[in-house]
């Protein structure tokens, strides 16, 4: 039985060797994890294979710290410049006490 929250077309879906060399393989994620996940997470919705916009919409709906950007992101040039100050605001506002001495 496949997990519901993975969109169907990525069900059978074989991370690249580059991929797997990277990631060390497939990053997919139950729903009960994002559920339980407490880290904060900026959510930049996509849609595309890789990045399913509904699997996105999901994300952001079940993480309890997570925020979401507008979709899509990075079109026209002023609205990603925007994108990039909020990931930048996001990563200032979360960054761990060890790293902000």
């Amino acid at each position: 039985m496949h997990d519901p929250f993975i969109p169907p077309r990525l069900r059978d879906y074989k991370p690249s060797l580059r991929m797997r060399r990277s990631y060390g393989g497939s990053r997919l994620a139950s729903r009960d994890f994002v559920r339980s996940c407490q880290t904060p997470m900026l959510v930049l919705p996509d849609d595309t294979d890789a990045h399913a916009y509904q699997t996105s919409v999901d994300v952001a709906s079940l993480a309890p710290n997570a925020e979401v950007n507008v979709y899509p992101w990075n079109k026209p040039p002023e609205l990603k410049a925007r994108t990039i100050t909020r990931a930048r605001n996001f990563l200032k506002a979360h960054r761990p006490a060890t790293a902000a001495r």
